[in-house]
């Protein structure tokens, strides 16, 4: 009779810890093409939020280009608009976000930013041509849809995402959407 027992699973083996010095070098190896050296990146990626320290989190790294574009050569502008960006996603975010609320407030955030850095440069310009002007009108409008969108998604989400409480006095029903005071 053939053995039907489920076999175990082997264990994955953890993710190798490594100092920074050791990643940067492991990450030059396989950026010149070590194979072995990728396979140690493979595993290292398997650690949370890892993935996120080499580049792998593509909407962290936009929004980190777009404050670079915006703040130039100037540094005082790039540490403002990066706390000004991580006290709105702060504020956006609450106590308890879901992962969605997460992704759509870094959706908010970075079509803000984008939005009014083209609204900065177009105001900033002495003179436009016609066609330049009306390329710049339709990029801000392009980019106010985007936002709008973003902070529609996000308050969509939250919304449906409210408990609804049902209460029955009598033969009255009362039907309320929304947060439920603790009391």
């Amino acid at each position: 009779m053939p053995d039907t027992a489920p076999k175990p699973i082997a264990a994955t083996p953890a993710p190798p810890k490594l100092s920074h010095s050791e990643l940067v070098a492991l990450v030059r190896k396989a950026e010149g093409g070590d194979a072995a050296a990728l396979t140690e990146i493979t595993k290292f990626l398997d650690i949370p939020g890892a993935a996120d320290q080499l580049g792998g989190n593509v909407a962290q790294e936009a929004l980190r280009l777009l404050i670079e574009r915006h703040a130039g050569k100037n540094p005082v502008v790039r540490a403002s608009v990066t706390r000004r960006v991580e006290q709105m996603r702060a504020e956006l975010l609450g106590a308890n976000p879901s992962t969605l609320e997460r992704l759509l407030v870094s959706r908010v955030v970075s079509t803000w930013l984008h939005l009014h850095h083209l609204e900065a440069q177009y105001a900033g310009r002495e003179s436009l041509s016609l066609p330049l002007a009306g390329h710049y009108q339709k990029c801000i409008t392009a980019a106010q849809k985007r936002y709008l969108a973003a902070i529609k998604g996000l308050a969509d989400v939250r919304r449906l995402a409210l408990p609804v409480l049902q209460v029955n006095i009598a033969k009255q029903q009362l039907n309320v959407a929304g947060a439920v005071a603790a009391g």
